[in-house]
């Protein structure tokens, strides 16, 4: 059809198809400059978006140098880490060569197939970016670089935006301006958070699996790297499920870009099950929580009155040190095996020997003090309840954990009933010293460290019986007397022990008395008349001088009574004066760390031994001599070494029971290792009702006999099986060395006599 339009005079010239062509250009030139414009507006905007952005960033020198919070390691004497000090994150760094190879390839399989070719942004990954952007998800898509900076600066912020991503592009540029993407990966290992505020695959390999990063296997650093998705989800210990379908796929992701040979190895990896080791909380799992518990109130001191080069204090939680300590994992490890070995054991035949005897039964105040002491109860004291109060609440039953030697337990039952199943817990605490040294090789505070937390080493007092009748003795042969000296074992009398006229009758534990015997012979049977005639000739003074000399430091009375073991003391210092005799009269500080070093391994502090002489070389050696005794003896109270454990070595040892047979006492020493072991319950009350069962002989002596075995039979400890040490110059004046009897003991009738009980070492 033909227009027919005329042009009028006002109307440009030519067809009338060529104006309506150059209207259309002019449109489209307008739309250009339009669209133009717009770009450029865009732009602009997207500059100052990206310099807002910018403000909120962390400053270029943190970026260049990025700082995280590090948690506080500590170190066994044998390498192995016993656990870490934090308060949000438990964080360590490893080198990029301690991580096991496989945990990189499941890493980049899953997370950055091209990380070695981008430059900090994978940019064929923008529109997956923007297109979950628009569709309301903004997760994924980050590279791992992108990913770091997110763990390494709070700034970058944790929110689901734009906003957020486009911080990750910024920070992750300059990141890969300063560093290799070998100190990429390395950096990003050790700030992610795989489980549970463990940081870092260190932490975590070590948590999940109880071994080092290097270690790992495929099927671990799969699993691994499954987690990363999300804690709440891939959990392998509540959703182990969901974590071994997530571990399959990273198999399979793995196999497809090249890290994995075959399909077969794919489904033979797929078919294996998820196994972890057992989880609790960090200061309650792995070895000596007990000594970890009392090295954090030591650091925590140690970190108030140190410096840091600006001028701080030390943080034990956020500043990265290392703490090497002189506890043997392996030592520890056979410490607390033997505890559990022995104590199972024990608290059955507890059970059964007081059912129906309970002493709570007749003396209902032991349940008041254990409700005293307990923490349910100073809560409520602190929000004001009246005693009623409490006591009526703690006769209602709620659900709680009970202790048990095959695990703790979930139950419901009152906190009442709670404290009667608890009072007849027999509890036990063992530490081992190098007495050369001083260094504590072991410590065992508890039975259990999550339901006692109670240290039995360095906080718990306790009587000690006969175990502190060798200081008596100690203090008569520097005084002279000879181990084949002759002693009356006749009743003795105190006058006026208390400046009141009262007098201390003494008594041996069976009753009986009569005849003499030599010094050596009445410590290896722990006659109590002989102690007492040793005290009465030195006076308690010198006793107590002596034991002070040897490196007891609790308080103790000034009193006949000491001779027998009255005073109250700990473990730890107990097995320290034991280290005197040994080390020939030298009694070096028990000590627990070596040096303590900064995050980069420079040293803040180092520990030596401290030693003072107590007694002369001789002196020492002698005494060791008698302690001997009451290994070697028929009738010495730690005999069944011999005969029951069929030790060969020479051991110098001492038994302890104290009164009404509350607590059981070992003291064992060899040349190398000394060690203490206490057991008894929470109120001296609760006991054993015969001495046969209630002594140290048979309620301590057999984690001693049990701990050592095991040390001896474990060649990676070495712990060689010697002679004890000989002063230089010696001379035996034929007291010494003369076969188990040392010279004999004889009745009044002069018969020689050699009692065999193990119940000679209780006081009256």
């Amino acid at each position: 059809m033909q227009d027919s339009h005329t042009p009028t005079p006002e109307e440009p010239q030519g067809s009338y198809a060529q104006w309506i062509s150059a209207a259309k250009d002019d449109d489209y030139y307008k739309g250009r400059r339009f669209f133009g414009w717009f770009l450029a507006s865009l732009m602009v905007l997207g500059s100052i978006y990206m310099i807002y952005t910018a403000f909120d960033l962390p400053p270029l020198q943190e970026i260049e140098n990025p700082e995280s919070d590090l948690s506080t390691q500590v170190i066994a004497a044998d390498g192995e880490r016993l656990g870490a000090f934090f308060i949000r994150e438990n964080r360590v760094n490893v080198k990029l060569s301690d991580v096991s190879p496989y945990v990189i390839d499941a890493l980049i399989s899953t997370e950055d197939a091209r990380f070695y070719e981008h430059t900090g942004v994978d940019y064929w990954s923008i529109p997956a970016i923007i297109k979950r952007y628009f569709s309301g998800t903004t997760s994924g898509a980050s590279t791992i670089t992108m990913q770091l900076s997110r763990n390494l600066f709070n700034l970058v912020g944790e929110d689901r935006t734009l906003n957020r991503k486009i911080k990750e592009v910024i920070v992750s540029a300059v990141l890969e301006k300063y560093y290799t993407k070998q100190e990429i990966m390395e950096a990003y290992l050790n700030t992610v958070n795989i489980y549970s505020n463990t940081y870092g695959i260190e932490t975590a390999s070590q948590r999940l699996f109880g071994k080092k990063a290097k270690d790992l296997n495929i099927q671990e650093s799969a699993v691994i790297v499954a987690m990363l998705k999300g804690q709440g989800v891939f959990d392998p210990i509540r959703n182990a499920d969901v974590v071994v379908g997530r571990r399959n796929l990273v198999v399979e992701l793995m196999q497809r870009h090249g890290f994995l040979p075959s399909q077969q190895v794919v489904d033979s990896i797929k078919a294996l099950p998820l196994v972890t080791t057992r989880q609790r909380l960090e200061h309650e799992a792995g070895l000596a929580p007990y000594f970890r518990q009392h090295l954090r109130d030591y650091l925590k001191e140690w970190c108030k009155n140190n410096k840091k080069p600006n001028g701080e204090p030390y943080n034990l939680y956020t500043d990265g040190l290392r703490v090497y300590t002189t506890v043997d994992s392996r030592m520890q490890g056979h410490a607390e095996a033997a505890v559990r070995e022995h104590m199972t054991e024990l608290q059955k035949t507890f059970d059964n020997h007081i059912r129906g005897h309970e002493a709570y039964k007749s003396q209902p105040d032991i349940l008041v003090a254990l409700m005293h002491a307990s923490d349910r109860y100073r809560l409520a004291k602190q929000a004001g309840k009246s005693d009623e109060q409490i006591r009526t609440e703690f006769e209602k039953p709620v659900r709680m954990l009970v202790f048990d030697w095959a695990g703790s337990r979930d139950t419901i039952m009152s906190p009442m009933d709670s404290l009667r199943f608890h009072a007849r817990i027999l509890e036990t605490g063992l530490v081992a010293i190098d007495p050369t040294t001083g260094q504590v090789k072991a410590w065992v505070g508890g039975i259990d460290f999550k339901q006692f937390k109670y240290d039995h080493v360095a906080k718990g007092t306790r009587q000690v019986g006969s175990t502190f009748k060798p200081f008596v003795y100690v203090a008569a042969l520097d005084k002279g007397r000879r181990p084949c000296d002759l002693e009356l074992n006749q009743p003795v009398v105190f006058e006026n022990t208390d400046g009141a006229g009262a007098r201390w009758i003494p008594k041996n534990s069976d009753g009986e008395y009569g005849g003499i015997m030599t010094l050596r012979t009445a410590l290896a049977t722990s006659t109590n008349l002989v102690t007492a005639r040793l005290m009465k000739q030195l006076g308690p003074a010198t006793v107590v001088e002596y034991a002070r000399r040897c490196g007891i430091t609790s308080p103790m009375d000034v009193v006949p009574s000491l001779c027998l073991g009255v005073a109250d003391l700990n473990l730890m210092e107990l097995t320290s004066g034991y280290t005197t005799f040994v080390n020939l009269g030298e009694h070096i500080k028990p000590y627990f760390v070596t040096r303590i070093e900064d995050k980069r391994g420079n040293i803040l502090a180092e520990f030596y031994p401290e030693g003072t002489r107590a007694v002369s070389e001789n002196t020492a050696y002698v005494l060791v001599d008698m302690l001997k005794g009451v290994v070697d003896m028929p009738g010495g109270t730690a005999h069944r070494l011999r005969t029951r454990y069929q030790f060969k070595n020479p051991i110098a040892g001492k038994t302890g029971t104290t009164q009404n047979h509350s607590d059981g006492w070992f003291m064992g020493a060899t040349p190398n290792l000394v060690s203490g072991v206490w057991v008894g319950c929470a109120d001296r009350r609760m006991r054993f009702r015969s001495i046969s069962l209630g002594q140290g002989a048979n309620m301590a002596l057999p984690i001693w006999a049990l701990f050592m075995q095991k040390v001896y039979a474990d060649n990676r400890i070495g712990l060689p099986q010697e002679p004890f040490r000989v002063p230089v110059g010696y001379k035996d004046e034929g007291c010494v060395g003369r076969g188990p009897m040392g010279g004999g003991s004889t009745d009044r009738n002069g018969k020689k006599i050699a009692k065999s009980s193990d119940d000679l070492d209780s006081f009256e």
